[in-house]
């Protein structure tokens, strides 16, 4: 998702905005229509965006929910301390998606200045936070599977180790985010008010060095350390057994794919538009425009994913939504005793297999 709050409006028919690479607009051989491309847009994205943000936000906060009423807060290991707080970074990233899509549909920004810059700052800090949590959880998972005696011996250090990560993210996300927090405003252009960061026509460098740093930061750094990691354990877990084995490969292959299929293909069209390498024809700005907002939209569904596949696939958080639905009464007291009871003994055995530590909390992804 773009780093500022951008609407297809954006992209308005004036040859200084046409291309931010372009710095000769007498190359640039007609103005373009973008009506049928507006049109697109705005339905795609209205449709995106109202399925992420209500999936996003009940499956984030049963997360969160759940390490309230059930484990008060009490985190036991790194990997709980970087899920909690990778929900409340998708869950603020969420909280974002209202005002874009009533810019978007508007094609104006109707929330005034401070709103303006508390989204666009709101968005840049959790976008890279998310990012950067993703890693932190593949290096725990590394280190506890991989090498377990050392995750054994320092046991009782990991909370204390996983909160100073934690701040670490927090303040290079911040640093990340300067741009939007310093730089966001709303400008009126056209007879409509614009929320966004000022760095195109001024600083055209600083434009594109931002532009690297998201995709450096966003997706090229945690995906090689989630490549390395995972690559790793899946050669550690096919030493063990067969059965137990291919349960926790299957959820590793998945961590990987969603990440690589929700944000690979927009991190690769912004790298070609911020490298100039996407050409500056009508027909190629209509493609680069379409592709831009497609792929944003669809990175988003990862904060719809996050809570499925680094929660819900560990035990301990799988039994907890099940006390909260026997809590509400959405399901018997039997039935809830008959599926802890049922997936207690495959549970252990999985963790046996991973070549978890003892007394360390392994089974929390797998």
């Amino acid at each position: 998702i773009p780093s500022r709050m951008t609407t297809v409006d954006d992209y308005s028919t004036s040859t200084q905005d046409y291309d931010y690479n372009t710095s000769n607009y007498s190359e640039i051989p007609e103005l373009c229509d973008i009506g049928s491309t507006h049109s697109f847009i705005k339905i795609f994205q209205s449709c995106i965006f109202a399925l992420i943000f209500f999936i996003g936000i009940l499956g984030n906060s049963l997360v969160l929910t759940t390490y309230i009423l059930y484990r008060r807060l009490k985190l036991r290991s790194m990997t709980d301390v970087f899920l909690l707080n990778l929900a409340m970074a998708d869950l603020f990233l969420l909280l974002t998606i209202p005002f874009k899509a009533t810019y978007m549909v508007l094609g104006s920004w109707v929330f005034g200045m401070p709103l303006c810059k508390i989204t666009c700052s709101l968005y840049a800090i959790n976008f890279y936070s998310g990012f950067l949590f993703l890693a932190c959880i593949s290096i725990d998972r590394y280190v506890v599977i991989v090498m377990a005696t050392m995750a054994h011996k320092l046991r009782n250090k990991t909370v204390v180790y996983s909160k100073r990560c934690t701040v670490l993210v927090w303040v290079a996300s911040i640093l990340l985010s300067l741009p939007e927090i310093i730089f966001t405003t709303v400008e009126a252009r056209d007879g409509d008010l614009l929320c966004e960061t000022l760095l195109t026509e001024e600083s055209p460098s600083i434009k594109a060095w931002t532009r690297l740093a998201q995709i450096t930061v966003g997706f090229c750094v945690p995906f090689f350390v989630m490549l390395f990691c995972y690559s790793v354990i899946i050669r550690t877990l096919l030493k063990g057994r067969r059965l137990e084995k291919h349960k926790a490969l299957r959820v590793i292959l998945a961590l990987v794919l969603v990440f690589v299929v929700f944000q690979l293909p927009y991190s690769v069209v912004l790298f070609l538009k911020t490298a100039g390498l996407l050409g500056t024809s009508c027909s190629d700005w209509h493609n680069t425009l379409v592709a831009e907002y497609v792929t944003g939209s669809l990175a988003f569904i990862r904060c719809c994913l996050n809570p499925l596949l680094y929660a819900f696939v560990g035990v301990r958080f799988r039994n907890d939504v099940l006390l909260l639905l026997r809590d509400l009464r959405c399901i018997s007291r039997a039935r809830y005793s008959c599926y802890v009871t049922a997936r207690a003994g495959s549970s252990k055995r999985l963790s046996f297999a991973s070549g978890s530590a003892a007394n360390t909390d392994t089974s929390s992804m797998f």
